[in-house]
């Protein structure tokens, strides 16, 4: 006993803050009963198959202690010798903090120095996106498209098509999304897809795109299954939406 707490005492606390990332997470179902029911041995399995790798896919604090360090020296080197590369790396960075219009200026930048460059293109296309630019964002996807029609594994094609369902073209996103479907099993794709054929009155259709999502997770290695638990919460609240 420590401070008046028994490894019981601890033993339980430790279930418990498994139970709460089960219900934060999602993983199989089965999950639950292996915590609750085994007690402590059952959530230290739960933590290693599940808890562990999450944590080293995905620790933010040094994620973001290692981005602060290289922005830094990207910065300094934009500022001194603007190259290509620097410009679009420094990009990179500030899109992912969210710092788009500074973003889009460097990924223009980078472009200047090289106007075919996919990974620029696409780049300054999410940001315009992320800024509500849809037209300028369209344009890019468009321009990745023309260049590498399956950039970043399908990638550009997906945010076309959620750009032209989101100006209204909805013939222009069915039609994008129709070009990729049988070439990428990306469920972003299936699930935007699914969505536009409901609102077009396509509710078989919609159904069959969700139960895709669905029927594919099986066959996932584990750590796509952990990427892909978003997608197949959307997909089956989807489905109890259409009934």
């Amino acid at each position: 006993m420590l401070f008046g707490i028994s490894l019981w005492h601890l033993g339980v606390v430790f279930q418990v803050l498994m139970v709460v990332h089960f219900f934060r997470t999602r993983p199989e179902y089965y999950w639950f009963f292996v915590i609750l029911f085994l007690g402590p041995l059952g959530a230290l399995a739960y933590f290693v198959v599940e808890v562990i790798p999450g944590l080293r896919a995905n620790l933010p604090v040094i994620d973001r202690f290692k981005r602060k360090r290289r922005r830094q020296w990207l910065e300094a080197m934009v500022a001194e010798t603007p190259t290509q590369e620097a410009c679009s790396d420094l990009a990179k960075i500030y899109a992912a903090e969210g710092r788009h219009q500074e973003a889009i200026a460097l990924f223009t930048r980078a472009l200047a120095l090289d106007p075919a460059d996919p990974d620029c293109l696409h780049g300054r296309g999410s940001s315009f996106a992320a800024t509500g630019d849809l037209e300028k964002a369209a344009r890019d996807f468009e321009a990745v498209i023309a260049i590498d029609p399956s950039h970043a594994f399908h990638g550009a094609h997906v945010e076309l098509a959620e750009t032209y369902a989101a100006l209204g073209r909805k013939d222009d996103a069915a039609r994008a999304y129709e070009a990729i479907l049988g070439r990428t099993t990306v469920s972003r794709a299936y699930y935007g897809y699914g969505k536009l054929l409901a609102e077009r009155g396509g509710k078989d259709r919609a159904r069959q795109m969700m139960r895709e999502i669905l029927a594919k997770q099986a066959a996932l290695p584990r750590y796509l299954r952990r990427q892909e638990r978003p997608w197949l919460r959307r997909a089956k609240a989807f489905l109890k939406e259409l009934g």
